[in-house]
């Protein structure tokens, strides 16, 4: 992870949009979203592979511009079809699981009245375990520096405009 407390010149914009004027300061991080939300969001679609992917990790895929802007991938609230709700069960889906986990319950026999012992793999459906996840991971360690970069230049660009007036 890329972060702004390691690097002098991100904390130096950092502290220049905490001082600039309110108007430009907001327009900056409404370009900012404008620009990196695309290129972040079509490397996350890149790395989707499975068609599960597509449907709990990519949407709700986009920037939030902050200072500095995050990257924020499977933030979706709308159930799936089977009941699951992406921005709770992401994690299963990014890092995966040990397929082969068995989980044993007890159920009621709703003929019979009784109950019996049920074991299950309960896991199956999920992907392989990946500690260094599979899909937005891998997609925030290609882009940050790019989107770092991209921040920096923004930040100067429209601080320089501004300065000649050209805003």
């Amino acid at each position: 992870m890329l972060r702004v407390g390691n690097h002098r010149e991100l904390q130096a914009v950092v502290l220049a949009l905490k001082a600039m004027d309110r108007d430009l300061a907001r327009d900056i991080r409404r370009d900012t979203v404008r620009t990196m939300g695309p290129e972040w969001k079509e490397a996350v679609q890149r790395r989707a592979s499975w068609h599960m992917d597509h449907r709990v990790i990519v949407p709700g895929t986009r920037i939030a511009g902050g200072n500095p802007p995050t990257m924020i991938a499977a933030s979706s609230r709308r159930r799936l079809s089977g009941g699951l709700v992406p921005v709770q069960a992401w994690g299963g889906f990014e890092f995966g699981s040990n397929r082969s986990r068995r989980t044993t319950y007890t159920r009621r026999n709703r003929r019979t009245g009784g109950t019996h012992s049920v074991t299950r793999n309960t896991t199956r459906q999920l992907p392989r375990r990946a500690p260094r996840g599979r899909v937005a991971y891998p997609a925030v360690a290609e882009m940050a520096p790019r989107l770092a970069s991209l921040w920096v230049q923004t930040v100067v660009r429209r601080v320089h405009e501004a300065a000649e007036g050209r805003q």
